[in-house]
């Protein structure tokens, strides 16, 4: 049985969900948006995990100690990763009137930035990451996947579209299910979604890792039996 690491926020349970349904031996690392957000978990350059608090350096240990390596990601084991598209602060800052396309029904709307600052801030906000994720690849093979969109949301479309053009710029591999899988209206069906209608479910995840692993972006599982 193959063994893949999936990492990063809640995105990745339905990729962890997916691997293992699709026969991949698969070791995840999820943990909330939040915590990537407030820094509280980090990828840092050199590919490893790291946290100052108690709680969560308990689980990066654990993680090293379940993949048997002190350097998991680095380890030569092919990674799927959801890092980087944690979002939810800056979709308190950004205002939609030049990223795009409709009013927020707040005074602060007044507040206008254009794509170009959401790129740059990005560029900033993510060199971290970015480095992480290269020190990744360049150990093992590493596919970023996207987070799935069940709705049209002009903003975050912005935001995804601008990060996932920052990974492409660093020559990292990226799947993106929102252009691959969606329907007529745009979107990914419905059948794909978790009840909270944020998130993907086990099919989603299913057909998520078969993608990757028919377009050679990981190896494939081996055949059952």
């Amino acid at each position: 049985m193959n063994r893949l690491i999936v990492v990063g926020d809640s995105h990745a349970r339905a990729l962890a969900l997916g691997a293992t349904a699709f026969g991949y031996d698969c070791i995840s690392f999820a943990t909330s948006a939040a915590a990537w957000r407030d820094g509280v978990m980090r990828l840092q350059a050199d590919g490893s995990l790291s946290s100052k608090r108690f709680r969560a350096s308990q689980k990066i240990e654990s993680f090293a100690k379940a993949v048997g390596s002190a350097t998991p990601l680095t380890s030569g084991t092919p990674v799927v990763a959801s890092i980087g598209y944690h979002s939810s602060q800056f979709l308190t800052e950004m205002r939609m009137n030049k990223l795009g396309l409709s009013h927020v029904p707040s005074r602060s709307a007044e507040t206008l930035l254009s794509p170009a600052f959401l790129t740059a801030w990005l560029e900033d906000a993510r060199a971290e990451a970015l480095d992480g994720l290269a020190s990744i690849a360049a150990s093992a093979p590493l596919v970023v996947v996207t987070p799935p969109q069940f709705e049209d949301n002009p903003l975050l479309h912005a935001l995804n579209d601008a990060l996932s053009q920052l990974i492409r710029d660093r020559g990292l591999p990226l799947y993106d299910p929102n252009t691959d899988l969606a329907d007529k209206s745009g979107t990914l069906p419905a059948k794909f979604a978790h009840e909270d209608g944020k998130h993907g479910n086990e099919s989603f995840g299913i057909e998520i890792l078969k993608t990757l692993a028919r377009q050679k972006l990981i190896p494939k599982p081996p055949a059952r039996k």
